[in-house]
């Protein structure tokens, strides 16, 4: 995985918000300058010391934990799938269920 295309650069980023915790320290610092402060494979290297192929590994394996841990749990495709179902729930209800909703939503 050289580059990730914006989508996939999404769907690791939502991944690792959920699951980010489960990997090692020093992944998740890797992984958190990568998808939160957006740096690149070379800033990242020479702020750690290390390599930009080390960097890339790191973040291909990562992705592949963030992927096997999705895969298990489901716990992003179900929030997807509750944040959807709440959308259109808003959509068609009057207001005072509206704002309910937006509350379920900004706990999500």
């Amino acid at each position: 995985m050289s580059k990730l295309k914006l989508q996939d650069f999404v769907k690791y980023g939502k991944l690792f918000s959920c699951y980010g915790k489960l990997l090692s320290e020093d992944r998740q610092k890797i992984m958190t300058d990568y998808f939160e402060y957006n740096m690149t494979l070379v800033e990242i290297a020479t702020e750690r010391g290390i390599s930009r192929q080390a960097v890339l590994d790191c973040i291909d394996k990562s992705c592949q934990k963030l992927e096997y841990y999705e895969n298990i749990l489901q716990f992003v495709n179900l929030k997807d799938k509750l944040v959807k179902e709440l959308e259109n729930l808003k959509s068609e209800s009057d207001l005072i269920v509206k704002q309910k909703v937006d509350k379920l939503l900004e706990k999500l």
